[in-house]
């Protein structure tokens, strides 16, 4: 009896270093493999990088980052910046990447019958008399009782950008053939101005601005996004902000992502890239800035790191959501081009890109290899109003995460 339990703990033995030399055979060779994939990653971002600011005369001290999230870990490499190292946990302004927060929310509410993403924004909200967009004059848009909820979050409902498109010449208002963001910035006295958003919506209600009938034609607005935040706050009763932290960015762990809101909030938290735009000829520091004008379409904060993440569990179902609503998210409208519910298709998958003065990014998921990507510039050219610049970077962004996926699924 006694040699039988000998020969079994024997045999046990013999299994278990077998294992471990098996395992630490696997290990090595996963290790050999994160190394050459960052490698690779790495090569080619200095390659292609080296190229775009060459070829359009980009300061040594700007660079650029690329960070994958991948189902056998992470990857973080970067390329210029005169050799000062950031990480995944580096904060930045996504900019319009924003919207998919914000359509997310929306579609949420949805999800839980608080709201009807096909009904008009002058609809009451179940189980109210209100409607979903106050009845004041500060909110009398153009077609406001034939734009649906939907027709906000595909920039189908025709809403004057006020933030990015200057108000018509023929206009008796004092900001008349000037951008109203810029006027206001100009005229404003030492505290910064904070922006609300019936005023923006205001706005555009005292000229009648329109880019067309609702459901016609496809354009973007970052002012229809902004009366999206309006709806929800008017839905489930707290500020746009608390809904975005109780339903994602706590429960889905991004610790590093915030929507601002104070206009005296223009700091980021440490650690932080900072952020350069180029005006007649000469790149300025514009990292502060007061994102006010810009809530539910371009004002929040966060790290590539949180970034990649909630791209892939959001579209690879761990989010809130259900996959019915992120079917819907998915699927383009006729006539959209590329643009779904707050969600782009591009040649490497699905998320979005964001531009804001100083900063530049792409957070897109590919299904196939279950990868989603974040490329940050922390700069962009929009001297004397020449998009060549933006366009090429943005070029250049895409076939960076083309490579990146290549170079992963190839490994």
């Amino acid at each position: 009896m006694m040699h039988t339990h000998v020969k079994l703990a024997r045999l046990f033995l013999l299994l278990l270093l077998i294992i471990i030399i098996i395992l630490s055979g696997c290990m090595t060779v996963q290790k050999q493999d994160s190394y050459e994939i960052h490698q690779s990653l790495q090569n080619m971002i200095d390659t292609r990088y080296a190229t775009f600011s060459e070829s359009y005369d980009v300061p040594p001290h700007l660079g650029i980052l690329l960070h994958l999230h991948t189902p056998t870990g992470d990857y973080t490499v970067q390329s210029g910046f005169l050799g000062k190292e950031y990480s995944a946990d580096t904060h930045y302004r996504i900019a319009s990447v924003t919207k998919t927060f914000t359509a997310a929310a929306i579609m949420l509410l949805d999800q839980q019958g608080l709201l009807d993403i096909y009904d008009t924004v002058t609809s009451s909200i179940p189980g109210s008399k209100d409607p979903y967009l106050p009845d004041t004059d500060d909110f009398a848009i153009p077609y406001k009782d034939r734009i649906t909820i939907k027709d906000l979050l595909s920039h189908r409902a025709g809403v004057f950008d006020v933030f990015n498109d200057p108000i018509p010449i023929e206009s008796d208002e004092p900001y008349a053939g000037m951008n109203y963001i810029g006027y206001i910035q100009d005229t404003e006295n030492d505290e910064p101005h904070r922006y609300s958003l019936s005023e923006l919506a205001a706005v555009i209600a005292k000229d009648h601005l329109t880019y067309g009938e609702p459901g016609t034609l496809y354009h973007y607005s970052d002012s229809g996004y902004m009366l999206l935040p309006v709806i929800i706050e008017r839905v489930s009763g707290i500020p746009y902000d608390q809904f975005l932290s109780e339903h994602f960015f706590v429960p889905m762990g991004l610790h590093d992502t915030t929507a601002v809101f104070e206009p005296n909030d223009t700091l980021l938290p440490e650690p932080y890239f900072e952020g350069y735009s180029r005006w007649d000829a000469e790149y300025f520091n514009t990292t502060e800035d007061n994102m006010s004008s810009n809530i539910g379409a371009g004002n929040i904060i966060s790290t590539p790191k949180d970034m990649a993440s909630w791209m892939r569990l959001l579209l690879s179902g761990q989010s809130p959501l259900k996959s019915s609503q992120i079917t819907l998210m998915t699927e383009i409208p006729e006539g959209n081009n590329a643009y779904a519910l707050g969600l782009s298709k591009t040649s490497v998958g699905i998320g979005h890109s964001g531009a804001h003065p100083g900063y530049l990014n792409f957070v897109i998921y590919d299904e196939t290899s279950d990868v989603s990507m974040v490329v940050v510039m922390p700069f962009i050219d929009y001297n004397e109003g020449n998009m060549d610049h933006v366009s090429a970077a943005s070029q250049m962004m895409i076939e960076i995460m083309e490579t990146a996926v290549r170079i992963y699924s190839e490994m």
